[in-house]
């Protein structure tokens, strides 16, 4: 429900989801979950004179599911020595979001200040622990470590977000935003809390060369943060993509490189009781994709980057 006058904007929202699961684990037995949720919504906005400003106040409930992988009861090795298994009793985690934000607009600029919070229950965490029985199994002297998902208290993060969209010049326009937060989670003793400061941020460079031709480069970065049973280090990588217009607008020819220098990797120190682990994991990152589009009819490609399909970090879609 919404409605709207000369200077206020208002919009109410309710949904209702009903989330039903059953799962046989042998030879244990089985369990079964059968969630009904509700989940409001609401925001009120106030259009504010001089330079095109708003200023909103947003309220949700929100909902995050586990995974399959996180709810299976299946090991997976990734070696010899460690192995995940999910937890088919995990429960969902609900997040209540709270954001106050400020845009305000000049003749080519746009700046967006956003303060936040993020509290979350019954939040999913990962645990690493030594599996005793399989250590004392395998007859090895090295031991067995198990990384299975728990509900794990409260997680709270609030701070403040800043976005830039600049035109630099007629051929060059960037948009720039970042975070900086303090993240708080349960200890995975279950008892106290551990927090710090960290933050994001992301650049993104749009170059028109010339008329048919637009490259984009980007950037991101995330700080450090801590997790239940230690501290996932910083990660950041570069993404490049370049679309070439082609028969008088007919058809276009994208190049998209992912990570670019082959930089995102995720290193993690864990510490608990028994166990003391730092974990380097990567993936496959650095990927290129070549694409080719004969545009039918009437249809052309968009003359502005803008108008590209958005939500891939890498640029110009698929």
């Amino acid at each position: 429900m919404s409605r709207k006058n000369d200077h206020w904007d208002y919009q109410v929202g309710l949904r209702a989801e009903f989330t039903g699961l059953q799962a046989r684990v042998l030879p244990m037995g089985s369990t079964s979950q059968r969630i009904f949720n509700l989940f409001p919504s609401a925001t009120v906005a106030r259009t504010l004179p001089h330079h095109e400003q708003r200023l909103q106040l947003s309220y949700s409930r929100r909902l995050n599911r586990p995974n399959f992988l996180q709810i299976v009861a299946l090991p997976i090795y990734t070696d010899a020595r460690n192995y995940m298994v999910g937890n088919p009793a995990l429960r969902p985690e609900y997040v209540h979001v709270a954001e106050l934000g400020h845009q305000v607009a000049w003749q080519h600029t746009t700046l967006n200040t956003t303060l936040f919070g993020r509290f979350a229950n019954q939040a999913i965490q990962s645990l690493r622990t030594v599996d005793t029985l399989a250590t004392r199994l395998s007859g090895q002297p090295d031991f067995i470590t198990r990384t299975s998902y728990a509900n794990l208290g409260r997680t709270t993060s609030y701070g403040l977000e800043l976005s830039l969209t600049q035109p630099v010049t007629t051929w060059w326009k960037l948009i720039a935003n970042g975070s900086f937060y303090r993240n708080q989670v349960a200890s995975y003793t279950g008892t106290g809390t551990r927090a710090n400061f960290t933050g994001t941020a992301y650049l993104l460079n749009t170059f028109s060369p010339t008329k048919t031709l637009a490259v984009q480069l980007s950037g991101n970065y995330r700080a450090p943060l801590v997790v239940p049973q230690g501290r996932l280090l910083a990660v950041y990588g570069v993404d490049v993509a370049l679309r070439q217009r082609l028969f008088h607008d007919r058809a276009a020819l994208t190049l998209r490189v992912s990570d670019l220098f082959d930089t995102r990797r995720q290193y993690t120190r864990l510490a608990a009781a028994d166990l003391t682990t730092n974990l380097q994991t990567k993936y496959e990152t650095r990927v290129g994709y070549l694409g080719f589009t004969w545009f039918l009819g009437t249809s052309k490609p968009a003359s502005s980057i803008d108008n590209q399909p958005k939500g891939d970090t890498g640029g110009f879609g698929g």
